[in-house]
């Protein structure tokens, strides 16, 4: 039996972005002080399409806590916060690292259980990826980008959930 070789449907990440949350920030809940530095990427046409699916989610100031992310109340408030505040996240992550799998085990997750595990509301899964796929649109409908690219990027997404067993 031959294998049908596997298609990447995410792309790669050529300009990196990272989008650093500080402990402070979390600790304070200053979700207006992360969106504002969100703006510059809707800014114009070319700024956004040179950093789709290049954004890293970085928050930093947790190194010497034992807990994961996920497991931090403040970290999952201030990322609820965001995915509610900026649909855009879909758009704008890569979907090779982490960034993606954590803003929604922090939006959807319904029990944490610790060391990272964390129990999945299937309900709130569909809302984050309804507002995901939503705010994807919104900008591929604002700068006209051709409709080819945001099946990729939806196949891109889908496939990311589906490999961290979300889909």
């Amino acid at each position: 039996m031959t294998q049908r070789p596997r298609i990447d449907l995410r792309p790669g990440v050529s300009e990196p972005v990272v989008l650093m949350i500080s402990r402070r920030e979390v600790e304070a809940a200053d979700l207006a002080s992360v969106l504002s530095r969100l703006k510059v990427f809707l800014a114009t046409r070319e700024d956004a399409w040179r950093y789709r699916g290049q954004m890293t989610l970085v928050v930093d100031g947790y190194n010497n806590d034992p807990r994961e992310l996920v497991d931090i109340p403040e970290v999952r408030a201030l990322l609820r916060g965001l995915e509610a505040e900026w649909p855009y996240w879909a758009f704008f992550f890569n979907q090779v690292d982490d960034s993606i799998k954590l803003l929604l085990s922090c939006v959807a997750g319904c029990r944490f259980l610790g060391r990272g595990a964390v129990e999945m509301d299937a309900d709130l899964v569909a809302s984050a990826l309804a507002r995901g796929f939503g705010g994807m649109n919104i900008v591929f409908d604002r700068f006209g980008f051709p409709e080819d690219e945001l099946e990729k990027m939806s196949n891109g997404l889908v496939e990311v959930l589906q490999q961290a067993g979300m889909a």
